[in-house]
């Protein structure tokens, strides 16, 4: 792939090169740095690293190319036992960029004083210094050349703050960037490409692509075309510097057609005793304790749901014995709550008197689902759409109109306003009022345990809320199994993380759930799953979906 960047990155940003600010910069603890590098092979004594090219994408600090330029005098001194500092193949060993001016300036002067620590001359070191780092969009230069070994740890920053021109260019030249991608996944997506044959890509980086949809892409495009040659699981550890929820994983992929088994685990604790305990067994003869091989690794590109070989197979049998979720029984959906673009003007604490009580539908927040009852909060939505769809005349509700019309500045603000002037008070979804008076079940997005509310039909659900619907399941015996272990193994598997091990209880989460048919039930099953759904009795809960799961599919 070529990449030609037809405008400087820094007219895309709408900035001269001395004002952009380093973004996203999370600094990685010097263990974990040289861990990587072991990782990767980068090695003094392996190899002289002098002809083996280094690109580190986004050097901030520069934790990484620290621990790089010691390896590489190192190297010199190890194979050649001396540095020829103007040897040109040494100044073109080591690339580093980084978007902020001021942190150029700043690793140029403290490794040139580490330069002549090692014996450089200053004018040298200057020289040196002024070719190895220079101030680019790692992802809009046109590096001109590949590299052995493309090393780092890519800025943690979303899409939603990066300049519109600039996230449309990203997605322009880089297919990964789907859906809501965070940059990190095209800084991979670019870093793979630059690798030369047989070179070696070691990131830390957000693992939040192995599992989620916007990480297809470049799933499939890893399963292609590279090898993952580690896969380090680390976040319920803390590799960095700053104590920060960034989801960390380590990962370490070969281009190279020679196959080797893949090593991977998921690591929790302080993490310089994690990765001290872990060496023997990655770049030493020490029996496999924490980490599995794997001769093949998701090669279809799938979710990497699990790092335990035991695990994979549990779940790889219940897809292939039941179907799922929507597909479990007739008229089975998921979906969300609603999204309104402005919750403090459609979300009520409770009915404001002015407003028409046919406009406001009782809601229900996450908050107030539990188990065993819905304890509702008083909250009201604002509905401004007739049944049909369309937008109520304000003109026929004064009250309403009078309060919306006093929010106008904050709704017509909205994107879904900008984008349907004439329709600035709407919601961003529609709103359907014949959800209130559905049976559904209501299961809060981010929980530890598995906490799923029965609404009778009397309440339209928030949007932290989702919910399922079926014409088929009797819900409360739909209910228990969703709460059993065998459905939270699942979810724990295709859910990411988040801090604490809370799960998300997303929708694509949801419908990947495996679950028997509920054709191939009896109604002394499903009476006896319906009799124990708002039980607390974990083991009682799991007895009876057993015997569900065992007369399935």
């Amino acid at each position: 792939m070529s990449f030609l960047v037809e405008v400087d990155w820094r007219e895309l940003w709408g900035a001269d090169g001395d004002s952009v600010e380093s973004l996203g910069a999370v600094y990685t603890k010097p263990a974990v740095v040289d861990f990587i590098l072991d990782l990767a092979g980068y090695s003094p004594e392996a190899r002289r690293l002098r002809d083996f090219p280094l690109l580190e994408p986004s050097c901030g600090d520069g934790a990484f190319v620290d621990s790089v330029i010691e390896r590489l005098v190192r190297s010199e001194l190890h194979f050649a036992g001396t540095v020829e500092w103007g040897d040109p193949r040494l100044a073109k060993s080591i690339q580093a960029a980084d978007i902020s001016h001021k942190s150029i300036l700043a690793v140029r002067k403290r490794v040139g004083s580490q330069l002549v620590g090692f014996g450089c001359p200053p004018d040298q070191a200057e020289e040196l210094t002024s070719q190895w780092f220079v101030q680019a969009d790692f992802l809009l230069e046109s590096w001109n050349r590949k590299f052995s070994f493309v090393i780092g740890n890519p800025p943690y920053i979303r899409i939603e703050c990066i300049p519109k021109r600039v996230l449309s260019r990203y997605r322009h030249l880089y297919s990964t960037t789907t859906d809501r991608a965070d940059l990190y996944v095209a800084f991979m997506e670019r870093g793979l490409e630059l690798l030369d044959e047989g070179g070696t890509l070691g990131f830390i980086c957000a693992n939040r692509f192995v599992k989620n949809q916007y990480g297809a892409a470049l799933r499939a495009l890893i399963a292609r075309h590279f090898r993952v040659n580690y896969y380090i699981n680390l976040e319920h550890s803390q590799p960095f510097v700053e104590d920060v929820s960034a989801y960390p994983a380590i990962f370490i992929i070969g281009n190279t057609g020679r196959e080797r088994p893949t090593l991977a685990a998921t690591l929790s604790g302080e993490v310089e005793p994690l990765l001290k305990e872990a060496r023997p067994e990655l770049l030493g003869n020490a029996p496999l304790k924490l980490f599995q091989s794997f001769d093949s690794w998701y090669p279809d590109g799938s979710p990497w749901i699990s790092t335990c070989k035991g695990k994979i197979a549990e779940i790889k049998t219940l897809e292939e014995r039941f179907p799922n979720l929507e597909d479990s029984g007739p008229g089975t959906r998921v979906g969300i709550g609603v999204a309104t673009g402005a919750d403090s003007v459609f979300v009520l604490d409770k009915p404001i008197p002015e407003i028409e009580s046919d406009r406001l539908l009782p809601l229900i927040m996450a908050a107030d689902v539990s188990n065993d009852t819905l304890r509702f909060s008083g909250h009201h939505l604002i509905n401004p759409f007739n049944d049909d769809g369309s937008l109520v005349d304000l003109s026929d509700y004064p009250g309403l109109g009078t309060y919306l019309t006093s929010q106008g500045n904050q709704l017509r603000n909205r994107h879904v306003a900008k984008v349907r002037p004439n329709s600035w008070y709407r919601t961003i979804d529609r709103i359907w009022p014949e959800w209130v008076g559905a049976e559904k079940l209501l299961i809060p997005d981010i929980q530890g345990t598995a906490t799923i509310g029965f609404d009778r039909g009397e309440y339209y659900p928030h949007h932290n809320l989702y919910w399922i619907r079926s014409s088929s399941w009797p819900l409360l015996a739909l209910k228990t199994i969703l709460r059993s272990t065998f459905v939270y193994n699942q979810i724990k598997a295709y859910s990411v993380q988040m801090r604490g091990g809370a799960l998300r209880y997303q929708a694509q989460t949801l419908r990947r759930v495996r679950l028997p048919l509920v054709a191939s039930l009896t109604s002394s099953i499903l009476d006896a799953l319906a009799l124990v759904s708002t039980s607390e009795d974990q083991r009682l809960i799991d007895e009876v979906s057993e015997g569900a799961f065992a007369a399935g599919p």
